[in-house]
């Protein structure tokens, strides 16, 4: 009773001592490296508060929101949020294994693992849309296991709400509703609930949350359903290759061990001795298993980014702590894979976090990730000293460009659109474009700013950063356009 009794306590205290001081460090770190061009973006959607937006759900806004009126529009109040949900979906991890295995030492260790992968420690502190949809699937994984357990009505409705609130965050989480009713469907367990009225109730909570997206996505003639929709269909071609290119990547941005195991897990648990024998271990494959399977098939036909299977790794991680744990497997020297396993993902996740921070790495930019988040305080301050000395508002082409420059300027900037891609610029009033410009132009686009050839207006290019220009500055050409209003 007394080892009990210090397991039980044990293991929450050292989960919770170790939340406190992995959000202190992700707090310090949020602080210090600069927003990610998509990051900014979000951030100006803060500004302007809706029901939806063109390219995900409103949810990241409404807590950028949140962020910023605690902290002020610095870094720590636009990742505030996702600081947070990174804190609940850690917990989620180890009371989803808890639940399954019934130790809480192993439920621990695979809550650590959830917080040292390198797919959600870099999630935990850049602030994407996937911040709120991991911690919202992971709730509703965690309140439907107990649902299908107690058949309780707050559990259900805790499902239905977590659903809706991850359809909220990103079209993604519109695949929780399918995943779970392949299990209802599938499973002897699931069908016993079909003549219930929790899932029904299930449904409605999620609707109910979820509904004003729904339906400012319908008033929007598509919204970011069609965004999302071209965004995973255009350009589509059969190359196998890319889904190899695919894994190997994964394989990187998880740890290769730890997604050794995951993918095992999730290419086994679908058996028919689990369905009948294991349906706690099925449910958790029936939220992986078919939605990894999808990326895949997609990623033989396009390009997918990183973070697209997250949530199936998160919901792959308990189950997989089962399967090796004896579920599925008994291997040998199981607690040295372990530590091993650990420690690569640690490995990983401190390399990534130090190459932001000290690119040490021979990488070249276009293909590291982290210069992303480098270069923007300081082309916003010559951008500021620029536009002063010639008493000049600020431009640019794209939305990355143009968020980064209204974040650290805090100044109205000027927004052209480009020819790659609609953003939610687009779709707003555009400011009126008068007296002198300093327009930032992106190397990628090789003719003069649309804004710069209006009828009456001069223009000259300021500069041309060549190659070994200082970081970002180099990206960009600078023009001066000047509305010339007496027709000279």
């Amino acid at each position: 009773m007394k080892t009990k009794a210090t397991a039980t306590q044990v293991y929450p205290l050292a989960l919770a001592a170790w939340l406190v001081l992995t959000t202190l460090f992700r707090a310090w770190y949020a602080a210090v490296i600069e927003l990610s061009p998509d990051e900014a973006y979000y951030w100006t959607w803060s500004l302007s508060l809706a029901a939806g937006y063109y390219d995900h759900g409103p949810a990241v806004a409404w807590l950028i929101r949140a962020g910023t009126a605690i902290f002020g529009d610095c870094e720590l109040g636009v990742r505030a949020g996702a600081l947070v949900c990174s804190v609940v979906t850690t917990t989620m991890v180890y009371l989803i294994t808890y639940d399954l295995v019934a130790k809480r030492k192993h439920a621990f260790w695979a809550a650590i693992l959830a917080s040292l992968c390198p797919l959600f420690s870099v999630g935990a502190v850049v602030h994407t849309p996937d911040a709120v949809l991991v911690a919202a699937w992971s709730i509703a994984s965690w309140a439907g296991m107990r649902a299908l357990r107690t058949d309780g009505i707050t559990y259900w409705l805790g499902t239905g709400a977590a659903a809706g609130v991850a359809v909220l965050a990103k079209m993604t989480g519109l695949l929780f509703p399918f995943g779970f009713g392949i299990f209802l469907l599938s499973s002897k367990m699931g069908r016993t609930f079909l003549s219930r009225s929790g899932p029904v109730w299930a449904l409605l909570a999620g609707a109910v949350l979820a509904a004003p997206n729904l339906l400012w996505n319908v008033a929007q003639s598509g919204g970011s359903f069609l965004f999302q929709f071209h965004h995973v269909t255009g350009g589509m071609a059969f190359a196998p290759h890319r889904a190899l290119e695919f894994l190997g990547g994964q394989a990187g941005v998880v740890s290769p061990i730890l997604w050794f195991g995951l993918i095992l897990f999730m290419a086994s648990a679908w058996r028919r001795e689990i369905r009948y024998g294991r349906w706690d271990a099925f449910y958790l494959w029936c939220l992986s298993g078919p939605l990894f399977l999808l990326v895949l098939l997609i990623a033989s036909v396009h390009k997918v980014e990183a973070n697209w299977p997250a949530v199936a790794y998160l919901t792959a991680l308990p189950g997989a702590a089962w399967a090796w744990r004896g579920g599925l497997w008994y291997p040998h020297r199981l607690r040295a894979w372990a530590i091993t396993a650990g420690a690569v993902a640690s490995i990983f996740a401190v390399l990534i976090h130090l190459q932001v921070i000290v690119p040490f790495l021979p990488l070249d930019r276009a293909k590291d990730p982290t210069d992303r988040l480098r270069g923007w305080r300081e082309l916003s301050r010559v951008a500021v000293a620029q536009a002063d000395a010639l008493g000049a508002t600020l431009a640019s082409e794209g939305y990355g460009p143009v968020s980064e420059l209204k974040f650290y300027t805090q100044r109205p900037v000027r927004y052209e659109k480009t020819a790659r891609r609609l953003s939610q610029f687009d779709f707003w009033d555009a400011l009126p474009v008068e007296g002198t410009i300093l327009f930032l132009q992106p190397k990628t686009t090789h003719e003069i700013p649309k804004m710069c050839q209006a009828a009456d207006d001069r223009w000259q290019l300021l500069e041309n950063s060549d190659e070994h220009a200082p970081l970002r500055r180099a990206d960009f050409r600078w023009w001066v356009c000047t509305r010339n209003t007496n027709n000279e």
